[in-house]
């Protein structure tokens, strides 16, 4: 029996959330709120058997939804999760799972009292060229860990609900701790705004790892150039993933340094260099999104625990705002508080 999907926002993400549901084979989208009621009616033009709602309440009452999906704007999800998972609804949220540690860590502690599903849709963990990095990353050719940076520019789109460093970055912030296995020990950040005073749109966010690993991010929604690159340096290879490019979206660059041994002279290091080929894999490619919603539908069913749940959502959000702290003290170094 397919599962009964509710959609709570139906902007950008909230269309194509409507659009996989309803192309995935275990789901329907049943219903969808929004509070701006023409775009809930756009979209019940071309889903003509969707129902509407007069409100997100009357949505989680319907006994007919499974599951629901909020996709709305981050400042919400808080309250929108909270009266769902009230209403017994398993829940996928849209990233950041809340712009506020406390509430996330009291939706997680709901869900799991409840036993329910709560999943955040940090849709990156779900894209096949991050899961064959993290592959690559403990292959014994890749060796050990040094670095890793990512770019996320583009002109716009400027979000009324966060600035560029909640809206952008975090979606790095999850990469990396899903590639290492572990949040970063302490952030250094710092911000600049010049579209709107109080709201970044220009970050730049450094996190050290407790392994001794450097990550950088970049972050803009004022560089005319769009950039969606991520980098992974290690002793023997390095990994780049750049999301625009469609031919090769992963390469492998077969070269790297290491120290072989000391010598005897003080101050002196023979380093190992290794120098081999640049390699683009061959790649099984298909839509982030739909991967994850069809593992959304797979916990529903009990085949799966979420892969990106309540406990690794206020884990990014607690990664998110020791970098907000650090923004508003000028980049002071800021230790991320333990789970």
């Amino acid at each position: 029996m397919k599962k009964r999907i509710g959609v709570i926002g139906c902007g950008h993400w909230g269309k194509n959330y409507v659009r996989v549901f309803n192309e995935i084979d275990g789901s329907v989208v049943l219903g969808a709120f929004d509070s701006d009621a023409e775009k809930v009616a756009a979209l019940g033009k071309k889903y003509p058997a969707m129902k509407t709602y007069a409100s997100a309440r009357d949505l989680f009452a319907d006994g007919d939804i499974d599951a629901v999906v909020i996709s709305t704007p981050a400042t919400t999800h808080h309250q929108l999760v909270k009266q769902a998972l009230a209403a017994g609804k398993p829940v996928l949220v849209e990233k950041p799972m809340t712009v506020d540690l406390e509430e996330s860590e009291e939706l997680q502690r709901s869900a799991a009292a409840a036993g329910s599903v709560l999943m955040v849709g940090h849709t990156f963990i779900y894209n096949n060229v991050i899961r064959r990095m993290k592959e690559l990353m403990r292959e014994p050719g890749f060796g050990k860990v040094y670095c890793l940076y990512a770019d996320r520019t583009h002109l716009g789109l400027i979000r009324d609900d966060v600035n560029a460093v909640w809206d952008l970055a975090a979606h790095d912030v999850s990469i990396f701790m899903y590639l290492l296995d572990q949040s970063p020990r302490w952030v250094s950040a710092v911000g600049s705004s010049f579209l709107k005073a109080g709201r970044e749109d220009l970050g730049f966010i450094t996190l050290m790892f407790s392994n001794g690993v450097a990550a950088n991010i970049r972050v803009s929604w004022l560089d005319a150039n769009k950039v969606r690159q991520l980098v992974v340096v290690g002793s023997g290879a390095r990994l780049v993933f750049d999301d625009l490019n469609n031919l090769e979206k992963l390469r492998i660059f077969e070269k790297g340094i290491s120290v072989e041994r000391p010598v005897d002279s003080f101050g002196e290091f023979q380093y190992q260099l290794r120098d081999g080929s640049i390699v683009s894999p061959n790649l099984v490619l298909s839509e982030p999104l739909k991967v994850q919603c069809q593992h959304f539908i797979d916990c529903l069913n009990g085949k799966c625990r979420p892969l990106t749940d309540g406990r690794s959502g206020a884990d990014v959000v607690r990664v998110m705002c020791a970098i907000e702290q650090s923004i508003k003290h000028n980049g002071k170094p800021v230790e991320v508080s333990n789970a």
